[in-house]
């Protein structure tokens, strides 16, 4: 048993059919039958009942997939720590949130990388939580997240702090002002990056706090975009303080947004994990 076969398995639980699971898995549905069949002979059990209807999960079947999930992390933490144990490099993993990239000098991430040959840096984006979760699980190294995390295994330090900000297009009557406060959007059609990211999330809290849905007409996953559809004027962007200049849009103003919560970037590590070692050097990649 593999993760490969745990994953067929609960894409097939979940679809009901053999057929739509392996349209998404790129695979057979001959192929996946197989998938299915030597699993349940290796536990020597019936995991779906076969019918006209599709697959019907047994008794055991519904109890496997709610072990599953919890079966797929342990061996995917066996695996990671394996690999980590039997390399001569020693590799560090580092992961981002969504966003947070934007902050991040390139340069200086390669100049450690390369002051440190014995040392292989690995680095990958995720949602918020999903950092916050590997780093704890030992699954990466050093995680910057957006916000800060409580935790008695987990150390945390701010590396950045900036504001939000409101993107107004020339013409628009808030172009003129200096800053502007959460009560002043509630009429006005925004933009704004989506549920992946933490400022979407503060963003709607806040103005839950003032009592109103604030009305966006758009969501995306690239900043680019809002400054894009700013400019064609369908609406105010909403936007973190993350971008030094914008040289593609140069009349758009980036206006304070009063009352936001402020967007903040913590680095976080295991207390028993040995990076500390990267943690100074780290902290001065922003």
């Amino acid at each position: 048993m593999d993760t490969k076969d745990i994953r067929s398995f609960r894409l097939v639980y979940e679809e009901r059919s053999i057929n739509q699971a392996a349209k998404q898995l790129f695979i057979t549905p001959q192929g996946l039958s197989r998938i299915i069949h030597k699993l349940e002979e290796e536990l020597q059990i019936v995991l779906f009942e076969r019918t006209k209807g599709g697959m019907v999960p047994t008794e055991c079947g519904d109890y496997f997939y709610a072990q599953s999930q919890e079966l797929l992390y342990q061996l995917e933490d066996m695996k990671y720590h394996l690999q980590k144990m039997n390399s001569r490099q020693r590799k560090i993993k580092i992961g981002f949130a969504c966003g947070v990239l934007n902050l991040v000098s390139l340069k200086k991430l390669n100049a450690i990388q390369s002051e440190m040959p014995d040392v292989s840096v690995q680095w990958e984006e995720l949602e918020n939580q999903e950092v916050a979760e590997q780093v704890n699980r030992g699954l990466l190294d050093i995680g910057f997240i957006i916000g800060t995390i409580p935790g008695n295994e987990i150390e945390s330090c701010v590396v950045y702090e900036g504001k939000m900000n409101v993107l107004v297009y020339p013409g628009h009557p808030f172009y003129e002002k200096e800053r502007l406060s959460i009560e002043e959007l509630k009429e006005q059609p925004l933009i704004s990056l989506n549920q992946k990211y933490f400022s979407y999330h503060s963003f709607m809290q806040r103005c839950g706090d003032f009592g109103f849905v604030p009305n966006i007409i758009i969501n995306t996953m690239e900043s680019q975009l809002i400054y894009r559809f700013c400019n064609e004027k369908l609406g105010l962007g909403i936007d973190a303080d993350i971008h030094k200049t914008d040289r593609l849009y140069p009349d758009i103003r980036r206006i304070e947004l009063q009352d936001a919560i402020p967007w903040k970037v913590s680095m976080i590590y295991r207390k028993n994990e040995q990076v500390r070692f990267l943690v100074e050097r780290l902290a001065q990649i922003m």
